[in-house]
């Protein structure tokens, strides 16, 4: 059983290879810190004008620590990309500066959106690992997490799980912290997530992308599991129309 789901994963591999874009080999394995590359974006619109250079910079720093962050222990994964955008308003105590904000999280086929954040964030502050919580670093690293998740249910049944699990760590946390605002939809998300249709779904894509990857070497074995992932699918959605993940995964 080892041997096939090692097949599996090799062949799921080279297909997610050859979608990603040129300056990456087959022939060598990228560095384990560079398999979540992020692209961060700060809409600052928002802010008062005096207050905008104190947040000139964020978007790099989120960047920065997403980018030099070892987030992924499987050796198999390849490099992917992610996006982050945040949306800022000022939202000042007597003793900090606070921002409120949306931000949207894309991956390569599923984007949240959150209209519900709000962190303290200093014009000289850095975003780094630490041993204390830090509110502006849970929010990353939970949806960093929900990101990789469901990329690696691509390579497997269910693979992702560790990472929503993860996910679901930093939820809890956040929930008896002093910036508790926006946590309660996210523990809808997480509900909805390790619900049974949301499982269903991402077993379905389990099917799809092993169907793709064999196409070529095996194409009637390869087009009854895209075949069972479509059919699978269409349950899925009927099931719960309100699945945005299935509903996304169409339209990628």
């Amino acid at each position: 059983m080892p041997a096939i789901f090692s097949r599996r994963r090799a062949f799921i591999a080279v297909l997610l290879l050859s979608l990603i874009a040129a300056g990456h080999t087959a022939n060598a394995a990228p560095p384990r810190d560079a398999r979540v590359r992020a692209k961060v974006t700060t809409i600052l619109d928002k802010l008062p004008d005096e207050f905008k250079p104190r947040m000139a910079e964020f978007d790099q720093k989120v960047e920065k620590y997403i980018n030099n962050k070892t987030w992924i222990e499987e050796d198999y994964v390849l490099p992917f990309k992610i996006g982050f955008q945040f949306f800022l308003e000022y939202r000042p105590t007597s003793t900090e500066d606070r921002y409120q904000c949306s931000l949207i999280a894309s991956g390569p086929d599923i984007q949240y959106y959150d209209k519900r954040a709000i962190f303290p964030f200093q014009q000289n502050e850095m975003i780094q690992e630490s041993g204390e919580y830090v509110p502006v670093r849970a929010l990353i690293d939970f949806y960093v997490n929900l990101l990789i998740g469901n990329e690696l249910d691509k390579y497997g049944a269910l693979e992702g799980t560790k990472y929503f699990e993860k996910a679901r760590a930093i939820l809890q946390e956040a929930k008896f912290s002093q910036f508790v605002f926006g946590w309660d939809y996210r523990e809808d998300d997480m509900l909805e997530i390790f619900s049974e249709n949301y499982k269903k779904f991402r077993e379905l894509k389990d099917y799809y992308f092993y169907g793709l990857s064999v196409l070529n070497e095996e194409p009637a074995q390869a087009r009854d599991y895209i075949k069972q992932a479509l059919v699978r699918l269409e349950a899925v959605r009927k099931e719960n129309k309100d699945n945005l993940a299935a509903k996304q995964f169409v339209d990628a």
